[in-house]
Order: C-alpha cells, then structure tokens, then sequence
C-alpha cells in the first residue's frame, strides 16, 4: 500500500517529516519536485511486503 503527500516546506522539515513517517511504519520511497518547497513524497507502508 502506498501513500502520497504533498508537502511544503525546506529541506529540514522534509527529513524531520521523513522521520516521523518511518516511525509511524511508511517507507519512503520517491520525492517528485513540484515547484520550488513543494513536494509529491510517495511512502510505502512497511508491513506491506510489497
């Protein structure tokens, strides 16, 4: 199962975010660039297996 979210923010926030989301069992796996501080991540659930 995968999840996408739009995030905005510095490339501090990104990986503090990155970081709450690996605690809360999501994998990340690609960051699409939007415009400048604007972000599609795509996170993989980790129990998923797939």
């Amino acid at each position: 199962m995968y999840k996408v979210v739009q995030f905005d923010g510095n490339a501090a926030a990104m990986q503090t975010f990155l970081n709450d989301q690996e605690a809360e069992g999501y994998l990340f796996v690609q960051a699409v660039y939007m415009t400048t501080y604007k972000w599609r991540l795509v996170f993989r659930l980790a129990a998923d297996g797939n």
